[in-house]
């Protein structure tokens, strides 16, 4: 068995790995390169093998960065299935068209070129096939099956074994810990080789106990000054998650009364299909389900799914709260919210996710006191805050903790989905705390087992 490394090697996006046999040929992700105009540049670069010899594609989950380049496969002539679970099936067609959309509005602004159609979307739609965690599925001489990763909704990692051979396991996104609505991370089974995103492999996260008291500060300090909280949010988990913990606190007594704008239509859409998979529930919300409790929504909470309902929050008095996409603020409408609050010294920006370097987001995180938002040059007079706890990945000491926990510990580990000091960082770990071989691959790199 060969595994070849064709993105998200010592970089966080782009996740995408070649699974050969002698008789099989499959790609765990096939995602899209963000970030940097260079970054994405690598979205347009050959994936080093013909689309028209790949036996299936299986999708860890249904973020960009794991299903983004899916269109541009099936353009290339790819036509097998593409497995997934119900919930990521879901939100993939409203990532996909979200991704088009963008695209195309920097084709026609900016004369970008564009990657793919969106017939290929829909070619890429009608070869999904959807699985339940724990069902095994066969390809050729290959079987695999789904565990929960508990990063996002419907998540996954893979575990593969071969027909008398070895048994290979992707993490895709490992989920951080006690995260609203997601049951937790799985127990890794037996395993030979494993392949496991490092996105925070050099860093140690916040206690999850003090992300609800955290997001409480920020709004109360907000209506305090009677300004506007700003939280660029990834539409599907951290949205949602944001959600159940203001419907908590506001249940609770514990917010004051302020009105929270919610202008993401993807995020809006993706709420919705949480709401189509209450299996997928851990027991807390499906108690709340029981209850009849809408568990995101509460008083106050106002959804802009179009543009002129987008339009009405820059007359809204203050102080409000704002959700908007994109995550890193390397795109949609958070970013007009930014060049209109940017500057007061009322605003806050709370950073809830992962912000990827030469991103909007990552300049703020890391202080820059200048920064280029719609071709304005604007002086952030903004106070920019954290909360590392909300991160839909697990730190180092969560990733080390799921491979120690294992049903039995690999013989080689593999560091991806990370940048190189991350990356390198989790491998160093893994070799000199759990005594495992470790490794931060190159891209194109191949290892054989």
């Amino acid at each position: 068995m060969n595994i070849t490394f064709l993105g998200a090697a010592r970089e966080v996006t782009g996740s995408c790995y070649l699974l050969e046999t002698d008789r099989t040929r499959i790609l765990v992700d096939c995602g899209a390169f963000q970030g940097s105009a260079f970054m994405e540049s690598q979205n347009f670069q050959p994936f080093g093998f013909d689309a028209k010899t790949i036996d299936a594609v299986v999708i860890t989950h249904a973020h960009l960065d794991h299903v983004g380049r899916l269109p541009k496969l099936v353009k290339e002539g790819f036509h097998g299935k593409i497995y997934l679970t119900p919930p990521t099936a879901g939100f993939a067609r409203l990532v996909l068209e979200d991704a088009f959309q963008i695209m195309e509005y920097e084709f026609r602004k900016q004369k970008r070129p564009m990657l793919y159609e969106a017939k290929d979307i829909e070619s890429a739609l009608r070869y999904f096939s959807t699985v339940d965690y724990n069902a095994s599925v066969k390809l050729g001489d290959l079987s695999f099956r789904f565990r929960d990763a508990g990063h996002i909704f419907g998540s996954a990692f893979i575990e593969i074994r071969e027909e008398g051979g070895a048994a290979v396991t992707f993490s895709g996104d490992i989920g951080n810990d006690h995260v609203p609505i997601l049951r937790e991370t799985a127990q890794m089974a037996e395993t030979d080789i494993l392949v496991i995103e490092s996105t925070y492999g050099n860093r140690i996260h916040e206690d999850e106990s003090t992300r609800a008291g955290k997001l409480k500060e920020a709004i109360v300090g907000t209506v305090k000054r009677g300004g506007v909280l700003l939280i660029p949010a990834f539409a599907i988990e951290r949205t949602q998650q944001l959600l159940y913990e203001m419907h908590d606190l506001k249940a609770h007594g514990i917010l004051p009364p302020v009105d929270v704008y919610l202008d993401s239509p993807m995020a809006i859409k993706a709420t919705q299909v949480i709401k189509e998979f209450p299996e997928y529930y851990d027991a807390e919300a499906l108690a709340h389900v029981s209850r009849g409790d809408d568990m995101l929504d509460f008083p106050g909470l106002h959804v802009t799914p179009t543009r002129d309902d987008s339009k009405t929050i820059n007359d809204a008095p203050k102080p409000k709260v704002i959700i908007a996409g994109a995550g890193m603020m390397n795109g949609g409408r958070i970013l007009h919210h930014l060049v209109r609050y940017l500057g007061s010294a009322s605003t806050t920006v709370l950073i809830i996710g992962y912000q990827a370097q030469n991103t909007l987001g990552r300049r703020l995180y890391e202080g820059d006191k200048y920064v280029d938002v719609l071709g304005e040059r604007i002086q952030v007079k903004a106070t920019v805050v954290s909360i590392g706890a909300y991160s839909a990945h697990g730190d180092q000491n969560k990733l080390v903790r799921w491979v120690s926990e294992a049903a039995k510990q690999p013989s080689h580990i593999y560091c991806t989905h990370g940048d190189e000091g991350a990356a390198v960082a989790l491998a160093t770990r893994f070799t000199q705390k759990l005594k495992i071989p470790a490794d931060a691959p190159r891209l194109g790199d191949v290892v054989s087992f």
